[in-house]
């Protein structure tokens, strides 16, 4: 009886162990959203973020950052600076942040006025890491190549190994399913597109 109990005891713990794999492999994979809030209401960078001057740099402020979740956000220009998400400083100056993955900031004059944005109804997210590794920024104007199988695309996020390209009317992301979806090209090439998964899709917002 000793054997038999001891032997269904761990026949129930060997059973009860697999369920939290088993439940792993189960869930629905998704597209982690992460939100970077680098400074606060009053212009000031939050702790743990490190601020570069760019001197002899001047840029005019319009519209809101693609990327904000919160008001107050803007797009710096010429976009040759590549200013996609600032917020209004100290001394007419702003904060800018170029790659939502690093904790560095730039600070750079502005002319005309800084008039606070609202944030759009559907932010696009500034940066993407795609299943794989693969690291993507958002356009930020320029010329970019006609896609030779779809030639009413758009061209949307810049990646290590081509681009991503969708149809004008999005973002060149697909949120049907919980995991995002998008269709990258290699420029310059015959190479089809293909479909990566979203890892990660990074947005800005200001911190409290």
């Amino acid at each position: 009886m000793r054997l038999l109990a001891a032997t269904a005891l761990a026949a129930a713990l060997a059973a009860s162990a697999l369920v939290p794999a088993t439940a792993a492999h189960a869930r629905t994979p998704h597209t982690a959203r992460v939100v970077v809030r680098p400074v606060d209401a009053t212009g000031h960078a939050v702790a743990g973020w490190t601020v570069h001057r760019e001197r002899g740099v001047s840029v005019q402020c319009d519209g809101p950052a693609p990327a904000a979740l919160d008001d107050g956000i803007g797009e710096c220009f010429p976009t040759a600076e590549y200013l996609p998400a600032c917020w209004k400083s100290h001394h007419h100056t702003v904060l800018c942040l170029r790659d939502a993955r690093t904790r560095t900031l730039v600070r750079v004059r502005y002319t005309g006025s800084f008039v606070t944005p609202t944030a759009p109804a559907r932010a696009t997210p500034q940066d993407l890491d795609l299943a794989g590794g693969q690291q993507c920024a958002i356009r930020f104007g320029g010329a970019w190549s006609q896609l030779p199988s779809h030639p009413n695309w758009l061209g949307f996020d810049s990646c290590a190994h081509g681009s991503v390209y969708g149809p004008a009317s999005g973002d060149g992301i697909d949120r049907s399913a919980p995991l995002w979806t998008v269709h990258v090209w290699k420029s310059g090439t015959k190479q089809r597109v293909v479909t990566r998964d979203v890892a990660t899709a990074y947005y800005v917002g200001t911190a409290a």
